[in-house]
């Protein structure tokens, strides 16, 4: 698994013991750079990159053709412009999967899209910065204090929304993505790259704006194609995948890549006709897999990949491996998907769009006249022409409030719909990278949230991405002549309701004490007397929230797993060093 540590070691924080170096090589870390007091450790095939006074860790793209940069890009070579406009420049002229670094600053940076992270810990010996917390660490390596935090556990409990908010752990903490952090006594974040600033100032046209999400997405699937290797495709039959896979077919990169299709033995999921349209009309062949009927045991909770963050990326444990078992077999390295197309092209309706018709965040000119938008926007939200208007009238004069604790992209004020945008992508971007097989074994790309993608989707006022009261309507615009119509015109997806449900019906023998005789329960966050209730067969048939039950196992996964790390990381210095368990090995069993 590729990662990076970037071990800065201040002299307040005294030194570091000198085997540590051939304990971090005995892994399979390799020194790739080295400045005064500040290391930095790379595992896999990170590339590195040289800028004036530091370096770009992973991938970097130039921006506007896809190319990858020059292992030494001129454009950064300008020491005269600071950190802060160094990291300006990087974020304008360039994009990708990267951190830079600035030694002689005690500073990183975060690109923009949040596919690299970049989590903080402060060790008995340095400051630390990585990709991931690797449990093979020495132990003066380590987190001072590692433990859960269940405050933040019991908001995840209480709000969906919030498990790609904070990290869940003390004594971690996660760089924001666009974000500038300076290591002092009191470390400083500045913001670099802020979604709000696209959002305010948006294209001039509904044409300007399908332009750029069309040459957007291009840009996105050059550069994921430049490489030349091989890659594995999912054709899911729904319109982000189909967009995805047409796009690398007309930028050559068809022959190859491998397209696969999971389908499941089900009326109402069954998406095959759907993802052969899009196969026949981009002219490539479609590998098919069944999805057999599952069942969760304790052996799938107790392997199930964990990382800094709770996520069910996992939880489906056929879909996971078997995308490890094709990139084997392939000989595929990097896994292409259309994860992140709803939110970037506005597919749920929002009652706050007529702010962006008659509103103070009102273009003009419109895509189409006023009276006309509205009414779309009505149907979208089925609701009243009138309720859109009274809507946009009170926003015109409400007042501007900023909540304790709010994220910083959330500070400028901007049209109510692009808010909801930006806020989803605060939550959910975590989420898509988060822990799972097939992300350990290839590099798992999801090509619509790439920087330049963000950028203009976020410069689309929702109205534009939304024309004609339709969920993602600019994207089926731009893309009409790449899908086929059966895709580009459909208006629902695949329901998977029935079979995840019969998956948990399965599982039930195994998830009731997983989940009532838990870590959350004896804690005292997870309402258990409700969650009893939510477990009962009938209820689940009629009225089951399969989801937010996976969240929940997910959050519980977490919890066993990070115990565990913490206690063998605490075992370990206690016995000077000795070496720990496994990942797999600290876990407390369902």
């Amino acid at each position: 698994m590729d990662g990076f540590l970037l071990d800065a070691r201040f002299g307040f924080l005294g030194a570091r013991p000198a085997d540590d170096d051939l304990s971090l090589e005995v892994q399979g870390w390799r020194q790739a750079r080295s400045a005064g007091t500040t290391t930095l450790w790379i595992r896999g095939d990170l590339q590195v990159r040289d800028l004036a006074g530091g370096w770009v860790v992973g991938e970097l793209f130039e921006r506007g053709t896809g190319r990858p940069a020059a292992i030494a890009p001129d454009a950064l070579q300008s020491p005269d412009l600071g950190i802060q406009g160094q990291c300006e420049r990087l974020a304008r002229g360039f994009w990708g999967r990267y951190v830079a670094v600035f030694p002689a600053d005690r500073a990183v940076f975060r690109d923009p899209s949040g596919h690299l992270d970049a989590l903080v810990w402060h060790s008995p010996t340095a400051w630390i910065v990585g990709s991931d917390l690797p449990d093979d660490l020495p132990a003066s390596a380590l987190p001072r204090t590692l433990e859960i935090d269940w405050a933040t556990i019991a908001d995840m409990l209480g709000d969906e929304n919030a498990m790609g908010g904070r990290l869940a752990l003390r004594g971690l903490e996660a760089l924001r993505p666009g974000a500038l952090r300076t290591f002092t006594n009191t470390p400083i974040d500045r913001v670099v790259w802020d979604p709000s600033a696209f959002a305010v100032d948006p294209h001039p046209s509904y044409e300007a704006s399908r332009r750029a999400v069309l040459a957007a997405v291009d840009e996105s699937l050059m550069a994921e194609s430049a490489s030349g290797e091989v890659l594995l495709a999912e054709i899911s039959g729904g319109l982000d995948s189909a967009i995805v896979a047409s796009t690398l077919v007309k930028l050559g990169a068809g022959e190859r890549t491998r397209f696969v299709h999971y389908h499941i033995d089900d009326p109402g999921g069954d998406e095959r006709r759907f993802a052969h349209a899009v196969a026949e009309r981009i002219g490539v062949p479609l590998m098919k897999i069944v999805k057999p009927e599952l069942r969760i045991d304790e052996a799938a909770l107790r392997d199930m990949p964990v990382g800094a963050r709770a996520s069910n990326n996992a939880l489906d444990r056929h879909y996971d491996q078997s995308q490890v078992d094709l990139v084997r077999a392939l000989g595929a390295r990097r896994i292409l998907t259309g994860q992140g197309g709803d939110m970037v092209f506005y597919e749920s309706p929002s009652e706050k769009i007529g702010t962006e018709v008659w509103g103070r965040w009102a273009r003009r000119p419109g895509a189409d006249p006023a009276w006309r938008q509205m009414e779309d926007a009505a149907r979208w939200n089925r609701g009243s022409t009138w309720s859109l208007i009274g809507e946009a009238v009170r926003e015109t004069f409400r007042r501007p409030r900023r909540d304790l604790g709010q994220h910083p992209w959330l500070d400028r004020p901007v049209a109510p719909a692009k808010r909801r945008q930006i806020s989803n992508l605060i939550h959910l971007q975590p989420l898509f990278n988060g822990a799972s097989r097939r992300g350990r074994e290839a590099q798992l790309v999801h090509p619509l949230l790439n920087q330049p993608v963000l950028e203009a989707t976020l410069a689309a006022p929702v109205i534009d991405l939304a024309r004609g009261g339709r969920g993602r309507s600019l994207a089926r615009d731009a893309f009409e002549d790449r899908i086929p119509e059966l895709v580009r015109a459909r208006r629902s997806k695949g329901d998977l309701t029935a079979y995840y449900g019969r998956m948990v019906l399965r599982s039930l023998p195994t998830l009731r004490p997983f989940l009532l005789e838990g870590r959350l329960a004896a804690q005292g966050v997870l309402d258990v007397k409700g969650l009893e209730e939510g477990l009962d067969p009938d209820r689940m048939i009629h009225a089951g929230n399969y989801p937010r039950l996976y969240e929940i196992i997910a959050i519980e996964a977490f919890v066993r797993y990070w115990e565990g790390r913490a206690a063998s990381a605490l075992a370990s210095g206690a016995r000077g060093g000795e070496p720990r368990r496994s990942a797999s090995q600290g876990k407390t069993s369902p």
